[in-house]
């Protein structure tokens, strides 16, 4: 089930929404729980309980973890709840990409079984690990199963993000009220988001499918090849951020706030501000929870170059399985460890900062293109 559905819209939103202001606060957070992996059954009915057991994994290891004062059991344990988590989306997103490779560099093949991806599951266990993370870090574990669970499920970002840290939704969990202006505000960001969604991303993609259709069968000039790439350019921008904006309005509803998720990426002046204003909740995701422990900019430029690299094919990785995703990572982490450390844009006057700027829309365009391409050489073509 979408956003943009009717039986959502018409149906299931305003029968959960009812109920909730009909039930008293105490048991809100349950019918919520309840709803949202309601919700995903409706989408998802063959992994309910993979997620449950992921909700389950991810709420015991924050205990132990929480209550554990010695510091090497208490990352032995970390180490634990991050394999079961990490392993589970690896084992259903990267087991098919990983024969692949060994296929690739050594000539064998080896017999895997296809797996349907959950939905939702690369939102969900980065929440997970980032709970567990923050617990191990000092954060109070959360006791209440039916509460941590309402942090990994709550259906407004479940299938398509913002990521959210437990500490950002946890006081409203605790207690919330729903004010007017939170309808009001929740309503037009809702009503933003499914105009963006429906008017725009699915007219844009329409043209954008026929366009990358066509370049696969070798019928697509170079100037329908360019309103391909942009028309993508567009739709992923209107697909992404409309739902985003619909999952902050929801969350309003509910007397949730939601981080801002884009932040108008296309008008960014660099790289580095370009991803400060696209996935916001992703990139800072990395940020906190593989770039920094790797070292940062901490251990000398060599290794932040490194670091960068590193995060870039994970980020890559995250959002597919597959070498197209890989590139378009790496591409990322090479513009950026070039920006940083040879073109530095803030050092020149303000002509060279104007033609940075559209060189970095240049890339963006481009970099969309490997990104929606079904294999590196139709990227190349």
């Amino acid at each position: 089930m979408v956003f943009s559905s009717l039986s959502f819209l018409l149906i299931f939103l305003p029968l959960v929404l009812g109920l909730y202001y009909l039930l008293p606060g105490k048991i809100r957070n349950g019918f919520l729980f309840t709803a949202s992996i309601g919700f995903y059954a409706l989408g998802e009915p063959r992994y309910v309980f993979l997620f449950l057991a992921v909700i389950a994994w991810t709420w015991l290891a924050g205990l132990a973890i929480g209550h554990t004062e010695n510091r090497v059991h208490a990352k032995i344990l970390l180490a634990s709840g991050l394999v079961g988590v990490l392993g589970v989306l690896c084992v259903f997103k990267y087991t098919a990409f990983a024969a692949d490779i060994f296929r690739t560099f050594t000539g064998a093949s080896l017999p895997v079984v296809k797996l349907a991806l959950p939905i939702g599951i690369s939102f969900y266990t980065f929440q997970a690990v980032s709970y567990m993370a923050d617990v191990y870090r000092g954060e109070p574990a959360q006791k209440n199963v039916i509460c941590l669970g309402l942090y990994l499920s709550f259906f407004p970002q479940l299938i398509a993000g913002p990521i959210v840290r437990y500490g950002e939704m946890a006081s409203r969990i605790r207690e919330r009220h729903t004010t007017a202006e939170d309808l009001t505000v929740g309503i037009m960001h809702l009503t933003g988001g499914l105009c963006r969604k429906v008017l725009l991303a699915n007219t844009l993609g329409q043209l954008a499918d026929h366009v990358f259709e066509a370049n696969g069968q070798m019928q697509a000039g170079t100037a329908l090849l360019w309103m391909g790439a942009i028309a993508y350019t567009l739709q992923i921008y209107f697909d992404f951020s409309g739902y985003s904006e619909m999952a902050i309005g929801l969350g309003r509803l509910f007397g949730f706030r939601l981080p801002e998720n884009f932040r108008d990426p296309y008008l960014a002046a660099t790289a580095t501000d370009f991803w400060r204003r696209w996935h916001i909740t992703l990139s800072r995701w990395f940020r906190d929870y593989v770039y920094i422990p790797l070292g940062g900019s901490r251990k000398g430029r060599a290794r932040q170059c490194v670091n960068l690299l590193i995060v870039w094919a994970l980020t890559g990785l995250w959002h597919g399985a597959g070498w197209t995703f890989l590139a378009w990572g790496l591409l990322w982490g090479m513009l950026l460890v070039l920006e940083k450390n040879l073109i530095q844009p803030d050092r020149h006057g303000n002509g060279f900062r104007r033609i940075y700027r559209v060189f970095i829309l240049v890339c963006v365009v481009l970099s969309w293109v490997v990104f929606r391409s079904g294999s590196i050489a139709d990227a190349a073509e």
